[in-house]
């Protein structure tokens, strides 16, 4: 008898490219890896050091930008926050032949829509832009994407019908701080009585946790508010439009 497939995979490091001045790409090669090339899900978790020092593992969750079974890799774009943490030392520090786990698939996507609204920071980057080259080329809807600067645009292929705004932080006065927030919030003001439209967020838990609720009442099962990472102290939603 076969044994069942766990979704465990241990993968090696391939390259490493810093496309960004705050992103890392690093491309993982494995084997039997076709369970993971699905829209469905977008994640997967990653299996890696609790640090450079210790043998001990964590888990860490990441979106699959790239990937290709038949040549047997993937590719992770890891945002590099100032604070260390596992995810971003093993990004940083990564060297071809560097060993992690990966297994799942997990996370959802989009769910079919004739309007979408997508909208995160930089560590959601990953998971709009492979939504938004997913999607069919008739949709039409809005990207909202908060990032620290103009440095840290990744561009990415999406729909004609797909508006996208790109809100910088770092060159914000102060009389335009809360700009994301002001953004996010007449978006989706504008889609609130269109219940066809799907709703896609994720971003810093105190940012996105507040959306769950309403979101719950307009959209139901047609959203997704996800908090991807938790500040100490909140950054500032500061951010001014390309």
């Amino acid at each position: 008898m076969t044994a069942p497939d766990d979704g465990l995979r241990m993968m090696r490091v391939s390259a490493s490219t810093r496309i960004a001045p705050r992103m890392q790409r690093l491309r993982l090669e494995g084997e039997a890896l076709e369970r993971f090339d699905t829209t469905a899900n977008l994640h997967v978790r990653l299996h890696l050091p609790a640090s450079p020092a210790t043998a001990a593992v964590v888990t860490r969750y990441y979106t699959i930008r790239h990937i290709d079974t038949a040549a047997g890799w993937v590719d992770i774009d890891f945002v590099l926050h100032e604070a260390p943490g596992p995810g971003g030392d093993f990004a940083r520090l990564a060297k071809v032949g560097d060993i992690c786990g990966m297994s799942g698939p997990c996370g959802l996507g989009a769910k079919p829509a004739p309007f979408y609204l997508l909208a995160g920071d930089e560590t959601a980057l990953p998971a709009i832009a492979r939504i938004a080259e997913t999607l069919p080329v008739q949709a039409r809807g809005k990207i909202i994407l908060e990032i620290g600067g103009r440095e840290d645009q990744i561009d990415f292929r999406h729909p004609a019908g797909i508006a996208v705004s790109w809100l910088y932080r770092g060159e914000t006065a102060v009389e335009e701080q809360g700009l994301f927030t002001k953004n996010l919030a007449q978006a989706l003001a504008e889609v609130e009585s269109r219940r066809d439209s799907f709703v896609w967020i994720a971003g810093e838990y105190s940012a996105v946790m507040p959306l769950r609720t309403p979101l719950k009442r307009s959209h139901a099962k047609r959203s997704l508010c996800v908090p991807y990472w938790r500040a100490e102290g909140r950054f500032s939603q500061t951010s001014s439009v390309s």
